[in-house]
């Protein structure tokens, strides 16, 4: 699929979206592209450095690529280890990935959504055959993006940024679209202090009260062991 974009950094050596998916564009810095080309070759997008400076910008910039060659197109964090049908908890190939990205594609044009995901908790019981999709539940990692409305990512978020995109996507739109019966499983990092982002949780806590501040509200509320998102918006 040539409308998949792959954001990656400092993993030339190993881009695991690209090797489970066959498929798709690794976006890098123009600095990294020589170290990446060596393993993935014409799959390798480089942009120039000064638009890599931190995940917002790198975001922004493939929003760019995707309004410029097709209408939608897909940003996948590049440590996407497998897509997960829940139900029968069974992990889906490449290729059936790829085949579920374009149901998820004609979805989203018939029922004019402009972000789409999959869900990203492996608890059954929370999303059960009868919520068989959400239409303003939050998701992260791999996400379908309609670029033509405009909508960036805030630059001034180094981290926590696709929370604000989400809000940003439902205050216009009012409805997104979450496939609550597969799960994006990735390689687990989650841009901690170990990871190429480097962050820790103090960290993460203080840009979700850059968030909240920024919409009014408590949209990122931080419970025992980990955040809780709300949308005051209810979507259709």
């Amino acid at each position: 699929m040539n409308n998949i974009y792959i954001p990656s950094y400092n993993r030339a050596d190993l881009v695991r979206t690209y090797e489970y998916l066959g498929t798709g564009n690794i976006v890098v810095p123009e600095s990294q592209e020589k170290e990446y080309k060596k393993r993935y070759g014409k799959a390798v997008i480089s942009i120039p450095d000064k638009q890599d400076g931190s995940v917002s910008k790198k975001r922004n910039a493939i929003l760019d690529l995707i309004k410029e060659q097709t209408k939608f197109g897909w940003m996948i964090d590049d440590d996407l280890e497998f897509i997960r049908r829940k139900k029968e908890n069974q992990r889906i190939n490449g290729q059936e990935a790829i085949e579920h990205f374009e149901r998820i594609e004609i979805m989203a044009l018939e029922g004019r959504f402009s972000f789409c995901g999959f869900d990203y908790s492996s608890d059954n019981m929370k999303l059960k055959d009868m919520a068989p999709f959400s239409l303003n539940k939050i998701f992260f990692g791999c996400v379908l993006v309609d670029a033509s409305d405009n909508i960036k990512y805030d630059e001034r978020l180094i981290i926590c940024e696709d929370v604000d995109f989400f809000l940003q996507k439902m205050h216009k739109h009012r409805k997104v679209f979450k496939d609550n019966q597969y799960q994006a499983v990735f390689y687990g990092e989650d841009g901690g202090q170990n990871s190429v982002i480097g962050y820790d949780l103090e960290r993460k806590k203080q840009y979700a009260k850059k968030i909240n501040n920024k919409w009014g509200y408590e949209a990122m509320a931080w419970k025992g062991t980990g955040f809780r998102f709300y949308n005051p918006i209810k979507g259709i």
